[in-house]
């Protein structure tokens, strides 16, 4: 997000550098000069960035109702700026699709505002001019178009606004400093120069990251590789994970009306919609993350609920907001999806905006919406299975059997070790001090104490996991508690040994005889003992590349 911010400013700023633009720069500051009013410019400026917003806007309407994929509009973008990209390359190209497509008659509004008598409209109306005249002949505007289009609606209006920003600050700029700074600044506007050409080469290179999704996997890759570049991103995250039994209902939250899905970046077993456009339903809203344990026990409920009710009138959106970066590639949600046996829509709030319009805190929450629209009862964490169902029914007015669930359906233990996480960012209970980067940990001892783990070996130190820099790397946790899960990637078919003090047998589901076999990013079971403990050791032997980023309990 940070780097299309700083494209979209950058962007801005050579719309005004643009061949067919610069040439109008004289006209349009002229008035700035000499005698002119020193408002002119700021006027210029700022109607040209309400012409070029308005513009804009109505092409994101116009696109607004119709349900497409993201991803045609991605591709779409993409080939558009490779397009673009090219028709930099050879400047005549463009000049003649500007003539066929009779954009270059905006160029006569510009004249006719100059001409214009009253100096304070003669200003707005020579801004306002120039939004077509600015987007018809420059193709930096491309960008904003690859962007705004396929965007989240709050995305998009960022990154437009930077475009806008970046476009005024350079108008101004050259209003400000006149024609010499106009006149050194033709290297970058020559276009068979080697500035043109370079930014040519970034459009197609950009194009082709967009057309064929490799876009996501570099962002995915930049926000684990580069934290310093999504602080702000990360900071979106909350500190913690759902606390299992925490309950809410309308006593504890102000009801009324739901606000809209917002900033949803791809969507799983559906078409993009609306909370309006799901008006005369009864909506179930489930914010869930697929590593999280208290998600996966809640499942089985929402799919039976899904199965037995959905005929009758009701829907359920499951929003994903990730909690690591793994989680936010749509294909692995994709997969933990069909995994889940999930059938009804799933949203991917990468951006946590729909998280935050709901004011949300929790994995798991549950928001039912009744067929108005208003919130009529929440939950959060697991548990309250029955009266999660009797709401919906009531809702519904619906009679008869309830539904049937099937799965594991485990609560949590009470005194359970907590939420224990391995990065530098958030970690806790480790008795082996954590700085990023790799290190050789020797040979630790096992922990003592309950809650408490230790590192073994050589280890790849990240901001939200670790990583085995050898094989034969161990981690050692003394947890309380029935169950032990951790989530985990790496490459595939890399094996992690399970050891319990004692020689008991692990138990896990993911565990066949003392081992794991990676299959993915994901949760994986580890340690499934007959009785709660209140203190087991258990030795985890990774193999190289083998990365662990978060442990729950059971």
């Amino acid at each position: 997000m940070i780097v299309t911010i700083l494209l979209s400013l950058i962007a801005g700023a050579l719309t005004v550098l643009a061949p067919c633009v610069l040439p109008f720069l004289p006209v349009i500051v002229g008035g700035s000069l000499g005698h002119g009013s020193r408002r002119r410019p700021y006027l210029i400026a700022g109607a040209l960035v309400v012409s070029l917003l308005v513009f804009t806007l109505l092409l994101k309407a116009s696109t607004a109702f119709l349900s497409i994929d993201p991803r045609v509009w991605a591709i779409g973008s993409g080939v558009l700026v490779i397009l673009l990209g090219v028709a930099m390359l050879f400047p005549g190209l463009w000049a003649r699709i500007a003539r066929w497509t009779r954009l270059e008659t905006a160029h006569g509004l510009l004249g006719k505002a100059n001409n214009h008598r009253g100096e304070t409209a003669g200003a707005l109306l020579t801004g306002a001019a120039l939004g077509p005249v600015f987007s018809s002949c420059s193709p930096t505007y491309a960008w904003v178009i690859a962007t705004v289009l396929p965007a989240s609606p709050i995305a998009g209006l960022i990154y437009l606004g930077m475009y806008c920003v970046g476009m005024a600050g350079a108008l101004l700029a050259i209003s400000l400093a006149g024609r010499r700074l106009i006149d050194r600044l033709g290297w970058a506007s020559n276009p068979r120069g080697w500035f043109q050409r370079a930014i040519a080469a970034l459009f197609i290179i950009v194009g082709l990251l967009v057309s064929t999704g490799l876009d996501k996997a570099l962002q995915t890759w930049a926000v684990d590789k580069l934290p310093a570049l999504t602080a702000i991103e990360q900071g979106l995250i909350p500190q913690g994970n759902a606390i299992p039994g925490v309950a809410g209902n309308a006593d504890q939250r102000q009801l009324g009306q739901a606000p809209e899905l917002a900033g949803i970046s791809h969507w799983v077993n559906s078409n993009p919609t609306t909370l309006a456009n799901l008006r005369g339903k009864v909506v179930l809203v489930d914010f869930w993350t697929y590593s999280c344990i208290n998600c996966m026990r809640t499942q089985p409920y929402l799919n039976a609920w899904y199965d037995r009710y959905h005929a009758t009138g009701l829907e359920i959106i499951g929003v994903h907001a990730p909690e690591f970066a793994f989680e936010k590639v749509p294909e692995n949600v994709e997969k933990a999806v069909r995994d889940a046996g999930i059938m009804y829509p799933v949203a991917l709030d990468n951006d946590f905006a729909t998280w935050h319009s709901f004011h949300n805190r929790y994995w798991p929450a549950k928001y039912l919406i009744d067929r108005d629209g208003a919130i009529r009862w929440t939950h959060f964490g697991e548990g309250s299975y029955d009266e999660a169902e009797n709401q919906i029914r009531d809702l519904l007015g619906e009679t008869g059997d309830k539904a049937g669930v099937a799965g594991e359906t485990s609560q949590p233990t009470q005194g359970q070790s907590p939420e224990t996480y391995l990065g530098t960012r958030r970690a806790s209970g480790n008795e082996t001090r954590l700085e990023g980067g790799d290190h050789d940990y020797g040979q630790n001892p096992a922990p003592g104490d309950t809650n408490r783990w230790s590192l073994s070996g050589s280890w790849t130190v990240g901001d939200e996991s670790i990583t085995a820099a050898q094989g034969g790397a161990q981690l050692s946790y003394r947890f309380a508690g029935r169950e032990m899960f951790l989530v985990m990637d790496g490459p595939a078919g890399a094996k992690v040994r399970v050891q319990i003090e004692g020689g008991s047998p692990a138990g896990g589901v993911d565990v066949q005889g003392e081992e794991v076999t990676i299959s993915g990013a994901r949760l994986y079971r580890l340690v499934r003992l007959s009785e709660v403990t209140q203190g087991t050791t258990v030795t985890l032997t990774f193999d190289k590349g083998v990365s662990a980023n978060a442990f729950t309990f059971g």
